[in-house]
């Protein structure tokens, strides 16, 4: 499986630890996004506040998407972190979770 940023509709790979990933989405998901500011830089150039928006996790695919709101530059953008064998599915699967939520 890899991991991916997803921002303005573009999957970049990022190289982060599975297992390090998932520990910081159960204690301190603002830290992940710390972890990989660096990936969003041609995207995002100064974080000014992030906040944790929703977590999806499916545990029969063992896929992980977590969706902050970046307040930059440009206003406010959602930056996703994907961990999955197909980030465009899980992306979709997560589309259809809010959905029901909402």
């Amino acid at each position: 499986m890899s991991t991916w940023i997803y921002v303005f509709d573009e999957f970049k790979p990022v190289d982060i630890d599975a297992s390090k990933l998932f520990e910081l989405a159960e204690k301190d998901p603002l830290k992940l996004l710390e972890i990989i500011k660096e990936a969003l830089v041609d995207y995002v150039k100064e974080i000014k506040d992030a906040k944790l928006y929703d977590i999806y996790f499916d545990p029969s695919r063992f896929e992980l998407l977590i969706e902050y709101i970046v307040k930059c530059k440009l206003g406010e953008v959602s930056v996703k972190i994907i961990h999955s064998q197909n980030p465009a599915v899980t992306l979709q699967k997560y589309y259809e979770h809010e959905r029901r939520l909402r």
